[in-house]
C-alpha cells in the first residue's frame, strides 16, 4: 500500500520545545511534512518537485500547533446540554441517577459521537475519556464503536463500579467484558484502553490490590483515571496518601483528576512516581469541588494536564478552559496581594503556562510525550489549524501564543488533523458539513430523536430529578456532609 503524504505549507508553526526547557513554546515560519501519519519533516521550506500523491495544505495566515490533549472529559455525555446550574450533588442525582438509567445503547452512541465532535472540532485530538457510565455490555460496545468512527484519538478508561443505579452484579459481567476487550482489541489504533475508578474504603482498595491492577499488569495498560476531590466532598478521601500507602503507585502512574486537596506532602509521591494531576477548573469552580491546584502542583514539579470534565454543564472547548485556569490563579493570587494593600507589579502567570498545559501538559500526564502533545520530527501528526484573519485573531502575528490562548474561539479553528488525517475541514463548502467522516445533518438527526425519546420517559422531568436528589442529600446527610442552601449563605 502506498505511503498516505501530507504536507502543510507557509503556516505559523507553534509549538512547544522538547529542548527548551519547561517546553518553552516557539513560534516559526515554516512547513511540515506527514507520512503514514507521523511528522517526517518540518523545515522553513519544504520543496518537492512531484505533488501528485501528496495532499497539499496551505496555511497561509494560519497557525499550525499541536492537537490539545483533553487528560478528562466524560465524553458520553455529549447531547444533554442542561447542567449548568447544577451543584456536583445535584449533577450526580439529576444526571448519573435519574437520566443515565434512561439511557439506551442507541442513545449512548449518539451522545458519545456528538461529544467526540464537540471536541474535534474545538481542536481536541486527543482525549482521557473516563467513562463512569458503564450499565451494559451493549452500552459500552456502542459508545467504543462510535469512538472508533470518529477518528478522535481516544484513551478510553473504563469504570467498573456498582454506582447508582445498577448494583453490585455489574461488576461480574464488567470483568468479563474488558477480558473480551483485551482479547478482541479496541478495533482502532487510535482507542487505547485505559481503566477510571473511584472510592476510598478498604474494599475499593481492595478491589484494585486483587483484580484491576492485576488484570493491568497483565496486559500491559498503563493509564489510570481518579477523581479525588477530598475536603467535604467525600470523593477520593485519603487521595494520594491512600493509593502511596499501599504500595499503587509503584512502577505505575495515575492521573488523580482535580486533587482539590492536594497536600505538599503528597507532591514528591506524584513525582516519584510519574503520576499526575488533571485540572478542569471551569467544573471546580462553578460545583464547588474545591481549589484549582494545577499551577502549584505544577510548581513543585508535578505532571499537570487540563481538561473540560463535564460538557453537559460547561463548554467543550480548551480554549475557555485554560482562559479558566489562568484566571483563577491570576484571580488568587492577586487577591492575596490586594489583602496586604498593594498591588502587582506584573502578572506572574502567562498564557504559554496553559498553553503548555493543554498541550504537552497533557501528553505528559499520560505519559505519551514521545508520541503527542508537540510538534516535532517523529511525533504522531495531531494537528490543528488556526485562522488568523478573524476579527478576534486578526492582530495575532506579535504574539501567536497569547492570541491562542486569550482571543482563539471554536470557530477559529479551520482544519483538524489526527494521525494525518484531516477530520475537520471548515474551508470546505459542502452541505454535509465540516467533519470529513460523516454527514452533520443525519447526526442533528440522530440527536434530536435520542433525546425526544429519553424525554418520554419522564412524566415530570424536573419534579422527578429533584425528587432524586432530595433522596441522595438526606443519604449524603446521614453520612456526614453538611449541605447550606441557597438562602444560607
Amino acid at each position: 500500500m502506498a505511503a498516505r503524504k501530507l504536507l502543510i505549507q507557509n503556516g505559523t508553526i507553534v509549538t512547544c520545545s522538547s529542548t527548551l526547557e519547561p517546553y518553552e513554546p516557539t513560534v516559526f515560519r515554516g512547513d511540515l511534512f506527514v507520512v503514514d501519519g507521523v511528522i517526517s519533516k518540518i523545515d522553513k521550506k519544504i520543496n518537492i518537485s512531484d505533488t501528485s500523491d501528496i495532499e497539499v495544505i496551505d496555511a497561509t495566515d494560519q497557525l499550525v500547533i499541536p492537537g490539545f490533549v483533553d487528560a478528562h472529559r466524560h465524553v458520553w455525555e455529549g447531547a444533554y446540554k442542561w447542567a449548568g446550574d447544577w451543584s456536583l450533588w445535584e449533577y450526580a442525582a439529576k444526571f448519573l441517577w435519574q437520566l443515565a438509567s434512561r439511557i439506551e445503547a442507541r442513545d449512548a452512541y449518539v451522545s458519545q459521537s456528538l461529544g467526540i465532535l464537540e471536541a474535534l472540532n474545538a481542536g481536541v485530538t486527543s482525549i482521557v475519556d473516563h467513562c463512569h457510565f458503564t450499565p451494559s455490555e451493549e452500552v459500552v460496545d456502542s459508545m467504543l464503536e462510535a469512538t472508533r468512527k470518529s477518528g478522535i484519538r481516544s484513551y478510553f478508561c473504563y469504570a467498573r463500579v456498582d454506582q447508582f443505579p445498577y448494583g453490585a452484579k455489574r461488576k461480574e459481567w464488567q470483568m468479563a467484558h474488558l477480558e473480551k476487550l483485551v482479547k478482541e482489541g479496541m478495533g482502532s489504533d487510535r482507542v487505547t484502553l485505559g481503566l477510571a475508578f473511584d472510592g476510598s474504603d478498604n474494599g475499593f482498595f481492595n478491589e484494585l490490590k486483587d483484580e484491576l491492577f492485576p488484570f493491568a499488569d497483565k496486559h500491559g495498560i498503563d493509564i489510570f483515571s481518579t477523581n479525588y476531590l477530598g475536603g467535604p466532598n467525600p470523593i477520593g478521601e485519603g487521595g494520594v496518601h491512600a493509593f502511596a500507602s499501599r504500595g499503587f503507585l509503584e512502577n505505575r502512574s495515575i492521573l488523580f483528576v482535580h486533587a482539590n486537596s492536594l497536600q505538599s506532602s503528597e507532591h514528591e509521591l506524584l513525582r516519584n512516581s510519574s503520576s499526575a494531576v488533571v485540572s478542569t477548573p471551569e467544573i471546580e469552580q462553578s460545583m464547588a469541588l474545591g481549589p484549582t491546584v494545577g499551577f502549584t502542583a505544577e510548581d513543585a514539579g508535578v505532571r499537570v494536564g487540563l481538561g473540560v470534565d463535564c460538557a453537559c454543564a460547561v463548554g467543550g472547548d480548551m480554549f475557555r478552559v485554560m482562559r479558566s485556569m489562568l484566571a483563577y490563579q491570576r484571580g488568587h493570587e492577586n487577591q492575596e496581594i490586594l489583602k496586604k494593600g498593594k498591588v502587582p507589579l506584573k502578572l506572574q502567570r502567562r498564557t504559554k503556562d496553559v498553553f503548555r498545559m493543554a498541550t504537552i501538559g497533557g501528553a505528559r500526564a499520560i505519559r505519551r510525550e514521545h508520541e503527542i502533545g508537540i510538534l516535532e520530527v517523529g511525533k504522531k501528526a495531531d494537528i490543528v489549524l488556526i485562522n488568523t484573519t478573524s476579527p478576534s485573531m486578526l492582530g495575532a502575528a506579535r504574539d501567536p501564543v497569547r492570541a491562542i490562548v486569550m482571543h482563539a474561539t471554536v470557530k477559529d479553528v479551520n482544519k483538524v488533523i489526527v494521525g494525518g488525517e484531516v477530520l475537520v475541514d471548515k474551508s470546505r463548502s459542502s452541505r454535509d458539513g465540516v467533519f470529513t467522516r460523516l454527514k452533520w445533518s443525519d447526526e442533528v438527526n440522530k440527536v434530536r430523536d435520542s433525546l425526544a425519546r429519553i424525554s418520554s420517559t419522564f412524566k415530570n422531568q424536573e419534579h422527578e430529578e429533584e425528587e432524586a436528589f432530595a433522596s441522595l442529600q438526606d443519604s449524603l446527610s446521614s453520612m456526614g456532609v453538611n449541605f447550606v442552601g441557597a438562602g444560607d449563605r
